[in-house]
């Protein structure tokens, strides 16, 4: 139990402050509080997932342009 801890703290201080810093963002999605490291290549990622909340806000600014 204690060297998966280890691991898990490891890889949140390699996160939080190694080669990944300042990329840790918080989703944009709608009522989505999920936290995700920005890897993109310009660092513009938006949603944790684009299968879930940016496949939701694609559809909602469809909807929104076409009136419904």
């Amino acid at each position: 139990m204690r060297s998966a801890l280890a691991v898990v703290a490891t890889d949140a201080v390699d996160t939080l402050g190694g080669a990944h810093d300042g990329t840790v963002r918080v989703c944009a999605g709608t009522g989505c509080v999920a936290v995700f490291v920005d890897t993109s290549r310009g660092r513009s990622r938006r949603w944790c997932s684009m299968s879930t909340c940016g496949n939701r806000a694609k559809k909602e600014a469809i909807r929104s342009r076409s009136g419904q």
